[in-house]
């Protein structure tokens, strides 16, 4: 049998990672269906209920669609907070969280690899990637259950060897401007739109109940059944506004500008430094960006298993 060479074990541990990158996706996909499925399956079944209701003043001609809305409304309430509890739920933002973070501490581990910087250095050895890649993974054996049925091969451009330089260049540069700097605009975008729905919905809500408590006053007692759809409008807002909070938008903006921000500068205050190329130097460099992008993803850990 032959001695596998340095480079297909680098290619072995950026399958591995590969496939829990895939894992964490379809977790954090599945999440983001199943809560937007709830959110509007809650704001439907509020609609049908609250139209049941209005249409029990239109007498008996109007039962039978009364009873088939009245009975999907309830359907609906019913299985939102199921679908909630089960596909949603606490352990499966766990699983999410640390298959994401076994994704990140493989790629971490295998370019501190390419680059012979601790605990690599001074002579890295394959040995030593293959030992640290089987601790990350042991340490999510549990989840095996997600990465089963997975099939993902490395992306075409991940390295086999490495200079300081392309380092820079595919580490940190593709951190800022592929992964930080675009998920930054995605969430900021998803976050100001869902803000706007979310004062637009409040507004309607005010509106409506203006209207409804203005029967009396204006004589205009038509305005009285306006009164159920105050609460459809209130429980589509607080929809969105829970939705907002579950997703985190607003806070994965910020951290992702601050990341890649933090990553900009270490970068640039390392090209103008005539002593860049000295391993104390690129040891440093390679610390600070890795301590910055782990910061970034421990951060983001606990801010999404607090509330769990």
């Amino acid at each position: 049998m032959s001695v596998p060479s340095a480079q297909s074990i680098v290619q072995s541990a950026w399958g591995d990672q590969a496939i829990w990158s895939a894992a964490a996706s379809r977790l954090k996909a599945d999440l983001t269906r199943w809560r937007s499925l709830a959110a509007v399956a809650g704001v439907v079944g509020a609609v049908l209920t609250t139209l049941a209701g209005v249409l029990t003043g239109f007498g008996q001609d109007w039962w039978a669609v009364r009873a088939v809305l009245a009975l999907v409304g309830a359907i609906v309430l019913a299985v939102v907070p199921y679908v909630t509890r089960t596909k949603t739920s606490k352990d499966r933002v766990r699983d999410w969280v640390r298959a994401r973070s076994a994704s990140e501490a493989l790629k971490e581990a295998i370019y501190r690899y390419l680059v012979g910087v601790p605990p690599f250095a001074p002579a890295p050895a394959p040995a030593v990637l293959i030992k640290r890649s089987q601790e990350i993974k042991e340490k999510v054996r549990d989840l095996s259950r997600y990465v089963a049925g997975v099939e993902a091969a490395p992306r075409a451009d991940r390295p086999l060897q490495l200079s300081v330089d392309g380092y820079v260049d595919q580490r940190v540069n593709d951190q800022i401007e592929l992964y930080y700097r675009p998920r930054g605009k995605e969430s900021a975008l998803a976050a100001k739109n869902l803000h706007a729905w979310e004062f637009r919905l409040g507004l309607i809500a005010v509106i409506l109940a203006a209207a409804a408590s203005a029967a009396t006053a204006t004589s205009l007692s038509w305005l009285a059944a306006i009164s159920p759809w105050v609460a459809v409008a209130t429980t589509a807002g607080a929809s969105v506004t829970a939705h907002l909070a579950a997703a985190r938008y607003d806070q994965a903006a910020l951290t992702y500008f601050a990341t890649a921000d933090r990553l900009t500068a270490l970068r640039d205050e390392w090209l103008v430094d005539p002593n860049r190329l000295a391993p104390p130097r690129v040891v440093k460099l390679v610390d600070d960006c890795e301590h910055a992008i782990s910061t970034e993803n421990e951060a983001w850990m606990v801010d999404w298993t607090r509330d769990t």
